[in-house]
């Protein structure tokens, strides 16, 4: 059996019952500002912790444009990579699909034609 390949996916559940964002705020780390997000948890032993979560993302609602295979959610990713993120639902609960991609192009900006490279006389109408 082939292992399953997960490169560029991910998912997202509902939080446990355990976890609870309690601050959000920034951090300078050498004069590179950090959005940041912290979360109190607790260890298997029930020990208390508080997890930090930086930002990575933007996910911005998505006009899937009659097409339901679209995205739910799409935005930046790591500066330089694009999310991708779909709305789904399984036993009654949410959850959330993404794919990481690079990002697409913008389109060249189309140049004119040199000036002769159509010639009135040689249009065939």
């Amino acid at each position: 059996m082939a292992d399953y390949d997960n490169t560029n996916r991910g998912a997202a559940f509902a939080p446990f019952d355990t976890q609870k964002l309690i601050l959000q705020g920034k951090i300078d780390d050498n004069r590179i500002e950090r959005k940041v997000t912290l979360v109190k948890d607790q260890t298997r032993d029930g020990k208390t912790i508080i997890e930090v979560y930086e930002k990575i993302g933007t996910l911005f609602e998505n006009d899937k444009k009659g097409n339901d295979a679209a995205p739910d959610y799409t935005g930046p990713f790591n500066d330089t990579r694009r999310l991708a993120a779909w709305r789904k639902m399984k036993d009654g609960k949410p959850y959330m699909t993404f794919n990481v991609s690079d990002k697409q192009q913008q389109s060249a900006s189309l140049e004119p034609a040199p000036s002769n490279f159509l010639d009135d006389d040689k249009i065939p109408f």
